[in-house]
């Protein structure tokens, strides 16, 4: 029993009494034994001990931090109400089991790395996820820190634990972040380096940047002065200094930069960017270098001035009168003095300025409408003898003429300006005139009148035809200099100047093929052709004869139904279906065999209707479908224009000339021709061809 004693000092203390009887040998009690000991101490502790209790209870009741307490040997004894409203739990089921919420795939992970805190008696720290009173999974930090009693006994641990499922969440989007934009870099299609502190040491470099910089692959990690020291006096050094010291962009345009490849000196252009990366102070720590090779772009450039300089050497030099005007208000860019001659005016007056500003006397007789429609539309107008009243050298005169109208375009077919090229017929004009006064005297006369005239006019549709055989001379000395060249250097020769001269044997290969393509183009403006049944089948197997190495090269397929017996052109068949099959064959999908389908079908009057045809004839839908690369909507116009072109002449062979043969053939017969393609389900083109002429 506890009873409070007095003690000396007046203060009352606690006392345990103990009073134990004492027997003797026959077992009865002859006297009692006492004891009283001071526990007032103990009392005192236990009750501090209690009231602490009390306190973090009243503590862990009333905070949103997850709080825990277990015995000495793990077990859970206490839970806070944070607790209970996460889980879902009351506090009994709670405590008497909870290994359950752990997810399957940590329970026994997490469950081996507790108890190994437990016996150890050391901190325990862990993530892992657990199951909320919703059903879901959600990510915990549980951090368990031992206990000990007064006497310095283990007594187990005090856990608190908070929801990092939004940090974890993060931290994920963090590192997706980051491998998206590494995976973004690696893959760019164009070359993209990081370079870390004022040494500028390579940390980060993709694919594309090391082959530009044909070093190899192993570059990461060393100095950009090291890999690059050919850069030296290119001041491509003092740019990333410039960048980091300053932090400002540095930013170049079709700069040339030369690069040793191969132990030679290259030289190549680039558009490129240095970029400051900056640190959390605010601080540049590095620079990202992304950059563009426009080394082919340059060099198209020059090839494109140099083009142009021969245009405008081919106009000058032209036997007929030519101009050319740009934009909308046809301005006077190049004039040759054959036009001079015709408009009697110097060049200077005339050079440089909007046509009808160099020639206000040829206003208001329709000619703004004719150049404007063509400007617009890109239609081509042709006139003959048509009357242009003009101030001729001071004096006003009706000057006849026939003359062609026709669109100049960019690459990109994008009209820029009207081309003219234009005849003088005034004399015969006049002359047919007095002709026609005196028809019976003059038969004779009028008769060479006539015929002088329509040479005039064959020269304008032949222009194409001889320009084409005077390119060929020129063409065939480039080749004769380049093989004389060739053999002089001999063994001499070295690598760069191979090259040179292969591009020559290349170029002058190409600009044979577009010449003969123009010459058959130009061909196709005969009258005198003679029409005949052709058998368009024997007309494929022909045309499949001659490409039989090409199909068995690329393991092609060319199926084709019962093809129609048609009044035609034989020659230009062969040409419209050698063309197209060609065309299916040159435009195929890597490592997928082509397989091209020619079918037949006649049209409905609706048909016709809806495809502008005579109506009058009888058609049939000629259709040549393969599996090939494709082309986009918007070019299924463009690609019947001749020259036009909707890929780089490195990637695919040919001049341009092919479908707009295919169609001035359909046009010649009455016909045409129209084209549909995906870039998944490859080319569809359908040729609408009459079973015979009209007036048969």
């Amino acid at each position: 029993m506890v009873f409070p004693i007095r003690g000396a000092d007046g203060e009352f203390r606690q006392f345990l009494t103990r009073v134990l009887p004492v027997f003797d040998a026959e077992g009865k009690v002859y006297r009692w034994f006492g004891t009283n000991t001071d526990i007032t101490q103990q009392i005192e502790a236990e009750a501090a001990l209690k009231e602490s209790e009390e306190r973090f209870r009243t503590m862990a009741e009333s905070t949103d931090i997850l709080i825990a307490v277990a015995n000495e040997t793990g077990e859970v004894i206490f839970v806070n109400k944070a607790w209970t409203e996460f889980t879902g739990r009351s506090t009994e089921q709670f405590l008497r089991g909870w290994i359950d919420l752990v997810h399957p795939d940590e329970r026994q992970a997490f469950m081996e790395s507790y108890l190994g805190a437990v016996q150890n008696k050391s901190q325990f720290i862990g993530e892992v996820q657990m199951l909320d009173k919703s059903g879901k999974y959600r990510w915990i930090l549980s951090q368990a820190t031992p206990r000990f009693r007064a006497n310095g006994t283990f007594a187990g641990y005090i856990g608190s634990s908070i929801d990092i499922t939004e940090r974890k969440k993060a931290e994920q989007k963090a590192r997706e972040s980051e491998q998206r934009l590494r995976s973004l870099v690696e893959s760019a299609p164009f070359p993209i380096g990081v370079y870390i502190g004022k040494e500028m040491r390579i940390a980060l470099a993709n694919q594309s940047i090391m082959d530009v910089w044909g070093k190899g692959n192993n570059v990461v990690g060393k100095l950009y002065s090291d890999i690059l020291p050919e850069l030296h006096n290119q001041r491509i050094f003092q740019q990333l200094d410039e960048v980091y010291t300053t932090g400002v962009p540095f930013h170049a345009n079709n700069q040339r930069v030369d690069l040793m490849i191969n132990g030679e000196m290259q030289p190549f252009y680039f558009k490129y960017s240095f970029t400051p990366l900056f640190d959390a102070s605010g601080n540049v720590y590095g620079v990202m270098n992304t950059a563009a090779d426009v080394t082919d772009l340059n060099i198209a450039k020059q090839k494109l001035e140099q083009s142009e300089e021969n245009f405008r050497n081919m106009i000058y030099q032209a036997p007929v009168a030519m101009c050319l005007m740009m934009g909308p208000t046809h301005w006077v860019e190049m004039v040759n003095d054959s036009m001079l001659e015709i408009w009697g005016r110097p060049r200077e007056l005339v050079e440089h300025k909007p046509i009808f500003q160099a020639l206000p006397d040829a206003r208001d007789q329709g000619l703004e409408a004719l150049i404007a429609n063509v400007y617009t539309s890109g239609e081509v107008f042709k006139a003959d003898e048509r009357p242009v009243d003009l101030l001729r050298n001071g004096k006003q005169e009706t000057v006849y003429v026939n003359f062609v109208l026709e669109p100049y375009l960019d690459g990109a077919g994008t009209i820029l300006g009207v081309l003219a090229i234009t005849i003088d017929v005034t004399a015969q004009v006049l002359a047919r005139r007095k002709i026609e006064e005196v028809v019976a005297e003059r038969t004779k006369e009028l008769a060479a009148t006539n015929s002088d005239l329509q040479k005039s006019n064959a020269e304008l549709a032949q222009f194409a035809y001889i320009a084409s055989h005077d390119l060929q001379e020129p063409l065939r000395k480039i080749g004769t200099f380049a093989q004389m060249l060739e053999n002089r250097l001999g063994q001499d020769a070295d690598e760069q100047s191979k090259n040179y001269l292969n591009k020559i044997y290349s170029s002058t290969s190409r600009m044979n093929a577009l010449i003969r393509d123009v010459l058959s183009y130009s061909e196709l403006v005969k009258e005198n052709e003679v029409y005949s049944p052709v058998d368009l089948n024997q007309i494929v197997e022909a045309t499949l004869t001659d490409y039989e190495l090409l199909i068995e090269q690329k393991g092609a397929t060319v199926h084709y139904e019962a093809l129609p017996v048609l009044e035609a052109i034989p020659l230009q068949m062969a040409q419209l279906f050698g063309n197209m099959i060609s065309n299916s064959l040159k435009f195929t999908r890597e490592n997928i065999p082509p397989v091209i389908t020619i079918s037949s079908t006649q049209l409905t009057a609706k048909e016709k209707n809806q495809h502008h045809l005579d109506a009058t004839l009888h058609y049939y839908r000629i259709r040549f479908a393969d599996n090939g690369i494709g082309f986009k909507k918007e070019y299924a116009e463009q690609i019947f224009k001749i020259f036009q072109r909707l890929h780089h002449k490195s990637d695919y062979e040919g001049t341009g000339i092919g479908l707009a043969m295919c169609k001035k053939i359909a046009l010649n017969h009455q016909g045409d021709i129209d084209a549909s393609a995906s870039s998944e389900k490859g080319a569809v083109f359908d040729v609408f061809l009459p079973t015979r002429r009209t007036g048969r």
